[in-house]
């Protein structure tokens, strides 16, 4: 599937391999890893960059900087 359709149907991003033919599982990213930090405030990027040990093999695509669980300061 396309990401243009993951992105079309309301997906923030989404990450993938882009070196083949091999498929690592450094390449990817670990679901446990992403959504720990994540869900702790992260950006979208930051969770996918820690959560795949290779990142140069791959490609990110989408809103780098959203951040949806971040903690809220007040002033």
């Amino acid at each position: 599937m396309s990401i243009i359709e993951w992105i079309k149907a309301g997906a923030t991003g989404s990450y993938g391999a882009v070196i083949e033919p091999c498929n690592f599982v450094q390449k990817f990213p670990n679901p446990t890893v992403m959504m720990y930090f994540y869900l702790r405030g992260n950006s979208l990027i930051e969770a996918y960059w820690k959560s795949v040990a290779w990142p140069g093999q791959g490609i990110f695509i989408g809103e780098p900087l959203a951040k949806p669980f971040a903690y809220k300061t007040s002033l």
